[in-house]
């Protein structure tokens, strides 16, 4: 079996085999604006999850095609572990186009060299099934479009749903954005045959509103995280941690300045990118607040190893959340050993069914929040509590290993379904119950 992901990630394995040296002129033209060189980060950490997965599976090959920015050359191919990687440079990382970025905000492109180099790695690959991991980024998602599904059965699986009602607003991105992404999106999953999508209220908006006669599978992301505890001193009470601290980051700050009230000597680490003007302003309300020397900044740190290490130093994660179900810095706290306090989503509620896991607040209540970290500061036996539970959740819920052998299980089922019509079974896939 033969399969091809299309995807978006990045790890320091695949970074040691590409020229990601910045070009002179790009560098040049960064000085004289003031704008930093681009930070090399870890990214889909549940990509890279599910490729060590994949690396121990015999009888088939897996093949990925993604963007990197960065690259000095137009594609890269390599073998590692029995992997075939293909990435591209983007069309929207020629230094013309980074030029123009200096100047606008404008977001809206239909990718047309991304698309003709999917296409391109599609035709040489041959694959017996695509993969496409997420609908909903454009840079590589609207290659969908440009895919003949009769020779080659394609499943998209979601990594959020931007369409669902009410995901607009609470999404921290411009409203240029959020609708040209959320056309995307829909273009696709009005084309896919095939969907991963665990929720179901998931399920029941796309197959009403977008797409009545989709198959849907499980997700199927290597979301179980292998986080390596460090015995390290304990030097902050809580921390924030995001890929962008403007996800959440002032709210964190708000709750944290409440708790504060009632203990006075608390301190908060804040791990993340810092975009300017939001972090400005956030300190700027970080010393109205009279906090400066209590709200640490760690800054976005090269690997995501090096966060998992850093988020260690804490006692307890503060994760406010908007959108997500249960977001991979949940996880990640709680394998990491810190009891978390967060918000009520769609998903957060569902790691207390079986026992309480974490503490959650409403929605936009900064004083339940506060409470909650109280809660943490004053009782051992719930710390101990959280600690022990919240593991076992997580290890009934998420496994890797778990997961990817069920992937492969749905290809096959996918495979013959397309080429045979052969049924799918019923505790792989399930269709529209309307039709």
């Amino acid at each position: 079996m033969k399969v091809l992901w299309i995807c978006r990630f990045t790890n320091a394995r695949v970074r040691e085999k590409l020229d990601l040296s910045p070009r002179f002129w790009e560098t040049v033209l960064r000085s004289l604006f003031n704008k930093p060189l681009p930070e090399r980060d870890d990214y889909g950490a549940w990509i890279t999850n599910a490729i060590e997965e994949f690396e121990k599976f015999e009888g088939l090959e897996l093949h990925l095609v993604a963007p990197h920015t960065g690259m000095a050359r137009r594609r890269a191919y390599f073998q590692m572990e029995g992997i075939h990687y293909h990435f591209f440079k983007p069309d929207d990382d020629a230094l013309w186009r980074r030029v123009r970025k200096l100047f606008t905000s404008s977001v809206q492109s239909r990718h047309k060299g991304n698309r003709k180099a999917i296409r391109k790695v599609v035709e040489e690959v041959q694959p017996d099934l695509i993969h496409m991991y997420g609908a909903e980024n454009p840079p590589y998602s609207l290659a969908a479009l440009d895919l003949d599904t009769e020779r080659f059965p394609l499943m998209v699986s979601l990594q959020t749903l931007l369409n669902r009602p009410g995901f607009r607003d609470n999404y921290l991105i411009s409203a240029q954005n959020f609708r040209f992404r959320a056309g995307v999106e829909q273009e696709i999953l009005k084309r896919a045959k095939y969907i991963g999508a665990t929720p179901a209220a998931t399920r029941n908006y796309v197959w009403a509103e977008l797409n009545p006669q989709a198959l849907f599978f499980p997700s199927f992301l290597a979301l179980e995280q292998k986080v390596e505890r460090c015995a390290c001193d304990k030097r902050y009470d809580f921390v924030f941690f995001a890929v962008s601290i403007e996800k959440l980051g002032d709210v964190a700050v708000e709750a944290f300045a409440l708790a504060c009230k009632k203990h006075p000597r608390l301190t908060l680490n804040i791990v993340g990118g810092t975009p300017e003007p939001f972090t400005g302003r956030l300190k700027e309300r970080i010393r109205e607040l009279g906090l400066e020397k209590q709200v640490i900044f760690s800054g976005k740190l090269p690997e995501h190893k090096d966060v998992l290490r850093q988020i260690q130093f804490s006692k307890f994660a503060l994760l406010p959340l908007k959108v997500d179900l249960i977001s991979g810095t949940i996880r990640e706290a709680i394998y990491a050993g810190l009891p978390v306090v967060t918000m009520k989503t769609q998903g957060t509620p569902l790691l207390n069914e079986k026992r309480r896991s974490v503490l959650i607040s409403e929605q936009n209540d900064l004083q339940g929040l506060a409470d909650n970290m109280c809660r943490l500061l004053e009782s051992p036996a719930l710390v101990k509590e959280l600690r022990e539970n919240a593991l076992i959740t997580l290890k009934e819920r998420y496994s890797n290993a778990r997961s990817m052998q069920q992937l492969i299980e749905v290809y096959r089922a996918i495979m013959a379904h397309h080429s045979k019509q052969t049924p799918l079974p019923p505790e792989m896939g399930a269709q529209n119950p309307n039709i």
